[in-house]
């Protein structure tokens, strides 16, 4: 097992007292008198503790064994999942073996609010052929976890309240409707100055922010998965970097996406870092269905139509119910 920078510290901090315990023991008895026995031991107590305490650098895993947390799962989302879908679709072409376990299910538009409904809505998600709910699809892929990224669409930024009990709903739905399944969300993605401007929202980003911090602190208490992908894609100014947006608004272009891919690295490197994940090992209850999963494969590419001119009606305003 391999331990982060902090953990070497906490280590050396428990393993103190008993040094000095040790080498108390080996100080004479009397002035000028040595123990060698005693001396002997606080050595190789000495010893032992050093060659305990691991490396200040924490080993690095490669990009396909750190990918591979995520196999066996569904990641649900609206035209910013889009991108992610084609640029996984792209990467593929040369790595086949590039995010091979994970299924992508996306529809442009779709709100946050909508997607937590048990019932369909006017945008829906779509898998072979049929228009299905978030529930639905997982009951048939049977994944052992789903990861979410929904919220632009309602906005979130401007009604956190409500965007928050939407994500309670999906998760006690998903316990309810898909039992074993662990959830999990991405942070809401970053927007450009220009969208908080050509709307006249200047706080959006800061209202985005908010959303994010109480979107982690509800996965914290609920027990869902929290993976911040946000942060690495601003620029000084907070905002969306404009090198990695596609339509300078917020869309991702590859290098975003590739941020995307980056974090969603470092939190598996978090993970294992932690002793909380083993590469090799499956990291939940559920198992994925092996036959669902083969039989998506053609829903996993993209769709006619789907573009990147295909931009989020940012307007749409749902339901307070």
């Amino acid at each position: 097992m391999t331990f982060s920078g902090s953990g070497n510290m906490d280590f050396a901090n428990r393993m103190q007292p008993n040094l000095e315990r040790g080498v108390a023991a080996a100080m004479p008895v009397q002035r000028g008198e040595m123990d060698v026995k005693r001396i002997l031991a606080a050595l190789l107590l000495l010893a032992c503790a050093v060659s305990a305490v691991p490396s200040a650098g924490a080993e690095r895993l490669d990009e396909e064994t750190l990918l591979s947390y995520y196999d066996g799962s569904v990641f649900f989302g609206d035209s910013i999942m889009q991108g992610f879908r084609r640029y996984r679709s792209a990467r593929r072409q040369t790595d086949p073996d590039f995010l091979e376990g994970v299924e992508v299910v996306c529809t442009a538009s779709i709100s946050l609010y909508e997607g937590s409904r048990r019932s369909l809505q006017t945008n829906r998600f779509r898998y072979r052929g049929v228009d299905r709910t978030m529930y639905q699809i997982t009951d048939i892929i049977k994944p052992r976890k789903v990861y979410v990224l929904l919220g632009l669409n309602d906005p979130v930024g401007i009604k956190i309240d409500k965007a928050i009990g939407w994500i309670r709903d999906i998760v006690r739905n998903m316990d309810q409707l898909a039992p074993g399944t662990q959830v999990c969300f991405f942070s809401l993605t970053p927007v450009t100055a220009a969208y908080c401007r050509s709307r006249n929202r200047p706080k959006y980003q800061e209202q985005v922010n908010e959303y994010n911090r109480r979107l982690e602190e509800v996965c914290t208490e609920l027990g869902a998965e929290y993976i911040d992908i946000a942060t690495a894609m601003k620029d000084e100014a907070g905002y969306l970097d404009n090198d990695l947006s596609s339509d300078k608004v917020c869309h991702l272009n590859d290098d975003g996406v590739a941020v995307w891919v980056q974090a969603m690295c470092d939190y598996a490197q978090q993970r294992y870092d932690a002793g909380l994940w083993t590469p090799g090992r499956v990291d939940g209850d559920a198992a994925a269905d092996p036959a669902a999963a083969d039989e998506a494969g053609a829903d996993a590419e993209p769709q006619p139509g789907d573009t990147q001119d295909e931009v989020l009606v940012l307007e749409n305003v749902q339901p307070d119910t």
